[in-house]
């Protein structure tokens, strides 16, 4: 395959999709959450460890609406000032602020606690002047965050937030039900596991393999659909080999 006329496809989906479904650019988010995540690394955090099982703009809009019900979004205060049931109930409350309160609340106190021990009450210790691969596993270490998510914040943190991380080759994809679905489909990869779908990434984009994530997740959930996907609308179809059997039966 020309992987170089692989990604020009890739790179001219992405125009045309813009910021539609972006967190951090795009029109998800009121403005002052998305400036909340934005210009405070610690909401960025809580927002990354809430995105799981509900929709990202309900998860991402959790850190400021959780500040305006605590009053506070200093570390600190977070945890000598209420316990984890509180931080629970927070959520709770309505209208509740996540599908999964106490899991998502006991997993953010865990974080604020973490954040205050290990990073001088600051996320943006985790990441800063690091490479990937640290990064990553420092924000494997927080409960609630995976390997799927440590690799969208890497993404994210480069993309959105003009992170210089030198070793891209590192970011993964995000192993994600639409983007496995794809990889499957296509002939991208042979089975569905972790390894063989970062694999198949990084032979398409070695440079960067996780910024392919982006528009597969976009063509996984708009045009490859499990069932009846829109082939002709495809921009990577002249690459696929249309295998549309697989995939359809892929569960989170």
């Amino acid at each position: 395959m020309n992987t170089n006329e692989f990604m020009k496809q890739i790179y001219a989906y992405e125009k045309e999709l813009g910021n539609s479904e972006n967190i951090l650019k795009g029109d998800l988010l009121k403005e002052e959450e998305r400036e909340f995540i934005s210009e405070n690394s610690n909401a960025f955090l809580f927002g990354l460890i809430a995105d799981q099982s509900v929709k990202a703009e309900t998860a991402w809009s959790l850190p400021y609406k959780l500040k305006e019900r605590m009053g506070t979004f200093e570390i600190k205060d977070i945890v000598s000032k209420y316990s984890m049931d509180n931080i629970q109930q927070f959520i709770k409350d309505k209208p509740a602020l996540h599908r999964y309160p106490t899991n998502i609340g006991k997993y953010l106190y865990l974080a604020a606690e973490k954040i205050m021990n290990e990073y001088a009450s600051n996320a943006k210790n985790i990441w800063f002047n690091q490479p990937a691969k640290i990064i990553v596993k420092r924000l494997e270490d927080f409960k609630g965050i995976s390997h799927k998510k440590a690799s969208l914040a890497c993404l994210l943190l480069i993309r959105d937030m003009n992170l210089n991380i030198e070793d891209k080759e590192n970011v993964d994809i995000i192993y994600d039900i639409h983007i496995r679905r794809i990889f499957l489909r296509a002939g991208f990869c042979e089975k569905d596991t972790l390894k063989d779908v970062v694999e198949g990434a990084k032979k398409l984009y070695p440079e960067f393999p996780g910024y392919l994530t982006s528009a597969f997740w976009a063509i996984g959930r708009e045009i490859c659909r499990p069932s009846n996907p829109c082939c002709d609308k495809c921009p990577i179809r002249e690459f696929c080999k249309k295998q549309i059997e697989l995939g359809d039966n892929i569960h989170a």
